[in-house]
């Protein structure tokens, strides 16, 4: 069970109070059985003194004034005397010549009861227990530090709660987060140089953006204006192939759009329910191929009765870039795609990579390598993994097939292809 950082704080605390409760008993203990073992020495010593007195055959002409000279003075109400007797706790007794003594405690006081056949006299000492004041003061004192440190330790880390949820809001998409502390220790240090780094992060995104837009948008200005002068050619072939040519740029264009929008996490996916072979319909009119190439080119074997739910126009380019890669890349310049067991297969005949496949899906991988796939296989993984489907790749040395599959089976949306 995952714990916050609040709670094992507060756990560690509540320990500590208990082995401070706990220290703070055993002190209360140590000075009662000290006060006991002090006035007991107190009172052998008494008792044993008058014990060498019998011995030498001296006895004192007073007793009451003898133990006065220890502390003890008599008990002269009965009342006392009697509950004393009654109540008070017995700590040693000791008997010589027919006369008991016995050291009692009662209501914290102590007290020594001669006793013989004639006569008994109870004793109540003068002398008090040393004070536990100073240890409530020393408990009491430790308890208040320790209180303090923990209020502060959990004011201190409280910024992180909120520093979590901006980190959060951040991850989501949100640059517009203020995340900056005026407080003078560790976790404010982290939320400014944080805060710092979201700033710079989201500067560099939007002149990214307006470098690209920019960009995207003057180009459009040539590309209209060609496709309108185009139109104005009178041999027809070349005006075609002009015009393809323009439709193809135009293609791109929106193409770089949506790869911008979604390397930048910005793109918001229309998740709907569509014919398979629709979108692969739209996808090999991306490849804008010539017609006697696209039956050469692009073999198709789909189930006409499949339904996905994807973003059309996402789906349609990854689709299209797989195909695209496998034409350009194959001995015989061509792709064959099916569908089977809720699976999109593209397959095409060529060479073994030279690396491993984790490395095309790098984006710019073609400027390093001599046969890369550039930035194909980077937005097809991109899309898949939007979609929450899975991407696998296969090479099958002996027919010298590469394979990739797009599974369907599973995905964070639980989506699946279906028959009408």
């Amino acid at each position: 069970m995952r714990q916050s950082l609040s709670t094992k704080i507060t756990i560690i605390f509540v320990f500590s109070l208990i082995l401070l409760g706990m220290f703070f008993i055993l002190l209360l203990k140590y000075q009662e059985e000290n006060n006991i073992e002090n006035m007991k020495q107190r009172q052998f010593q008494s008792v044993n003194y008058l014990f060498t007195l019998y011995k030498n055959n001296y006895t004192p002409r007073n007793i009451e004034a003898y133990f006065n000279t220890f502390g003890l003075k008599k008990v002269q109400n009965e009342t006392l005397k009697n509950a004393v007797l009654k109540k008070g706790r017995v700590l040693f007794q000791k008997s010589i010549n027919f006369n008991r003594f016995l050291s009692i405690k009662y209501n914290e006081r102590y007290y020594l009861l001669v006793a013989n056949m004639m006569a008994s006299v109870l004793l109540e000492s003068s002398v008090r227990d040393k004070s536990n004041m100073p240890l409530w003061l020393g408990f009491g004192l430790a308890l208040m530090v320790f209180i303090s440190m923990y209020l502060s330790i959990i004011r201190s880390i409280s910024p992180l709660k909120e520093l979590s949820g901006k980190i959060r809001e951040f991850a989501s998409g949100n640059m517009d987060i203020d995340c900056k502390s005026d407080q003078d220790d560790e976790i404010a240090e982290v939320a400014n140089e944080f805060d710092g780094a979201v700033k710079k992060i989201s500067a560099l995104m939007n002149s990214r953006q307006l470098f690209l837009r920019t960009i995207m948008h003057e180009l459009k200005t040539p590309i209209g204006k060609g496709r309108i002068v185009s139109e104005m050619l009178e041999d027809e072939k070349a005006k075609k192939r002009l015009i393809a040519i323009f439709e193809r740029l135009d293609i791109l264009i929106r193409e770089f759009s949506k790869i911008e929008q979604l390397v930048s996490k910005s793109y918001a996916p229309d998740f709907k329910e569509y014919n398979l072979v629709n979108i692969m319909e739209h996808s090999i009119d991306l490849l804008m191929l010539e017609s006697e190439k696209r039956d050469k080119s692009v073999k198709i074997d789909l189930d006409s009765q499949c339904l996905i739910v994807a973003d059309f126009e996402l789906m349609a380019l990854a689709m299209k870039n797989l195909m695209d890669n496998a034409i350009k890349h194959s001995q015989n310049h061509a792709v064959e795609v099916r569908s089977e067991n809720e699976e999109l297969i593209f397959e095409n005949k060529g060479d073994k990579l030279p690396l491993s496949i984790y490395e095309y899906y790098k984006p710019f991988v073609s400027g390093n390598l001599k046969k890369g796939l550039g930035l194909g296989l980077y937005i097809v993984k991109n899309i898949v993994e939007l979609h929450g489907f899975a991407l696998e790749y296969n090479y099958f040395k002996d027919k010298k097939v590469h394979q990739f599959k797009i599974s369907m089976k599973e995905g964070k949306r639980n989506q699946t292809i279906r028959k009408i």
